[in-house]
């Protein structure tokens, strides 16, 4: 994936009749500003979603240590087993009550962030489009440039042609008949 740094630090080989130079570095800076939004919110996200995940595993594990609980409570007197098991119901309720939550909201999370990157996906395919026809145009326009000095170097070379074949003309004619 590139980088912010590696658009920032693109260069491009120089040629004549080329793109000016500077509108390409402003173009180039534009896009890494967007793209280091970009990158920055994506890493944001992803940082997000590792804390949401961990602390699903979290309350998981206290689900488990929960159920522990029961077992040993199990094995105690009658009013102790009856007392855990209410207990350990309420905080289980909770506890999944709460993951729940949790497990809700990641995924809204999820959701927000891919929908943040289709939206990416999308500006950039219309950015693309954008510069490939940007592309095509000018390519248009080098053709018609190709065109129309083609077709004056042929008026060129047809002039000099017949200014070449009036010079050998006159240069038949006696000097008397020119005069007269």
């Amino acid at each position: 994936m590139l980088t912010p740094q590696d658009i920032e630090n693109k260069t491009f080989k120089r040629e004549m009749r080329g793109y000016s130079v500077e509108e390409v570095e402003d173009f180039l800076r534009e896009i890494c500003d967007s793209y280091e939004e970009l990158y920055k919110a994506n890493t944001a996200a992803k940082e997000r979603i590792a804390m949401l995940s961990d602390a699903v595993k979290q309350y998981k594990s206290m689900e488990d240590m929960l159920q522990n609980a029961l077992k040993v409570a199990e094995n105690s007197g009658e009013e102790i087993k009856q007392n855990a098991r209410e207990k350990a119901d309420v905080i289980i309720k909770d506890a999944e009550t709460k993951a729940a939550k949790i497990i809700d909201d990641s995924a809204k999370e999820v959701t927000k962030v891919s929908y943040q990157y289709e939206q990416v996906k999308r500006s950039v395919e219309v950015f693309r489009a954008k510069v490939v026809s940007l592309l095509n145009t000018q390519l248009d326009i080098l053709k018609e440039y190709s065109a129309i000095v083609s077709d004056t170097d042929a008026q060129l070379e047809e002039q000099t042609e017949n200014t070449a074949d009036i010079t050998d003309r006159m240069a038949v004619i006696p000097d008397e008949e020119r005069k007269g």
